[in-house]
């Protein structure tokens, strides 16, 4: 009986093992709105969802309101935004971006932490945009972390790419300013 009762424990002990190994680490944020120590472990990156299905319509994205903020005196760190729309097709998904001359870029968003009450920058898993809908990406919502990228300053511009599922790289510029664009004339 003592054998059987080990047999046992021993088998639950290793399949609690093989849940950890499979479970996805914590990730380990700064939490606040300093953004410098953004470390990304590649093993606590988002889940990426199931691929889109195929309507025979490759999409395509318009993106305005393209911008960057200046960096913060003394960091390598920034933040872009802007908004994309599908202009033709069903669906597609962002699943991440690129800056010319940056380490990397990382789609972010903006929690609560119910605990502190504080706001959070956390990494956000790719983002769908379906028909008669667009992507916000605006301070104090989802944002493009900008990471390792040389000092720009405001009326300087930045050439970047969105990577979508199904509509491919898209390519972007990246107006350096301190505040959003006018929605009315920003253009496409």
């Amino acid at each position: 009986m003592l054998r059987l009762s080990l047999v046992a424990a021993l088998a639950g002990l290793l399949a609690a093992c093989g849940v950890q190994e499979d479970a996805a680490p914590a990730m380990d944020h700064d939490g606040g709105h300093d953004m410098s120590g953004h470390a990304m472990n590649d093993a606590a990156a988002p889940d990426v969802p199931a691929p889109l299905p195929d309507d025979g319509v490759v999409p395509v994205i318009a993106v305005s309101g393209s911008w960057m903020r200046p960096h913060p005196q003394g960091r390598d760190v920034t933040a872009a935004y802007f908004t994309a729309r599908l202009a033709d097709g069903a669906a597609d998904r962002l699943l991440a971006a690129r800056i010319d001359g940056a380490e990397r870029v990382e789609l972010h968003g903006h929690t609560m932490d119910p605990e502190t009450g504080m706001m959070q920058m956390r990494p956000i898993g790719p983002q769908d945009i379906l028909t008669g809908g667009s992507l916000n990406f605006a301070p104090g919502g989802h944002h493009l972390m900008v990471f390792g990228l040389a000092p720009v300053v405001e009326g300087a511009s930045v050439d970047g790419v969105l990577v979508f599922e199904r509509a491919g790289e898209v390519p972007v510029q990246f107006a350096v300013r301190s505040t959003a664009p006018d929605p009315a004339t920003a253009t496409e």
